[in-house]
């Protein structure tokens, strides 16, 4: 059984995927009182003295918690900070794994099922972006390191900002669903993710890089009124601007075609029904 360090593990991410990792691996999921991943020493002390097989990097600057500290320099200094301290010590482990973003396919663009070729030959413009496109080029020179490029995600315990858990909060408390603008997304389930995941421990992987969606797009306002109907209620859906924002949606080919997971991924309606009781539980804890 391999030894897989996941840093992160009381985020969104860590959180759902651990235990589902743990049915196969050995994982450690260290607090930040027991790993500063801001210290290369204290990285290359915990990997050396846990025998790590397997890093999978899930930690983040999360602006959604920390809107005042993690502006986009300090996200931009932080994340690659962070990631460079894992990268330096990769030698250590069998693979790096970690969690890129569509950030770093510039989403001043739309973003319209682009391959990983085509997404990674924009710049994107904001730092967050840059920081994963660098980290991008140094997995692609690497041996060993490879990046999960995350698009939308859903599941339990997201945060209630968050497109789909807004949706259904907004119907528990009896107000509209809000919209700022209309656009194309593609939304996988957090357990679909930890199951790619268990995937990149377990396998060699042909390419360092991989866009992982569900391979549907569907619009926000359609998403909405699935929770409306799933829920049993009236729809009331307010979007507050005219048009279409920007398409968010991944080309998946490489991870369909080498992996074979796509085909079995949670469908959206099953997905969006379980994050209904998901909330429901949590409302009348």
């Amino acid at each position: 059984m391999k030894t897989v360090l996941l840093t992160g593990g009381t985020g969104f991410v860590g959180r759902n995927v651990a235990p589902i990792l743990a049915h196969t691996c050995m994982v450690l999921a260290p607090s930040r009182d027991d790993l500063a991943l801001m210290d290369p020493q204290a990285v290359r002390m915990y990997l050396e003295e846990n025998h790590v097989d397997v890093i999978i990097h899930s930690a983040n600057p999360n602006p959604c918690k920390n809107p005042q500290r993690d502006s986009d320099q300090t996200m931009f200094e932080d994340s690659l900070r962070i990631f460079l301290n894992l990268y330096a010590h990769r030698t250590l482990v069998e693979k790096m794994v970690y969690l890129g973003s569509g950030a770093e396919f510039d989403k001043s663009h739309d973003i319209d099922a682009l391959s990983e070729e085509d997404g990674a030959a924009r710049m994107p413009s904001d730092g967050y972006g840059v920081a994963k496109y660098l980290m991008n080029e140094l997995a692609k020179a690497s041996e060993n390191v490879y990046n999960i490029r995350l698009f939308a995600c859903y599941g339990p315990y997201d945060h209630e900002s968050k497109f789909i858990t807004h949706c259904i909060r907004c119907v528990l408390s009896g107000l509209p669903i809000t919209i700022r603008q209309d656009c194309m997304f593609d939304y996988m389930h957090v357990f679909d993710l930890a199951d790619v995941l268990a995937y990149a421990v377990d396998h060699r992987l042909a390419f360092h890089d991989y866009n992982v969606g569900s391979g549907r797009q569907i619009a926000l306002s359609d998403i909405a009124r699935i929770v409306c109907s799933l829920m049993g209620v009236e729809e009331r859906i307010v979007i507050e601007n005219d048009g279409w924002n920007r398409v968010y949606v991944p080309g998946i080919e490489r991870l369909s075609s080498e992996t074979g997971l796509v085909q079995g991924f949670i469908p959206l309606e099953q997905g969006i029904a379980m994050q209904i009781e998901h909330e429901r539980n949590q409302h009348h804890a």
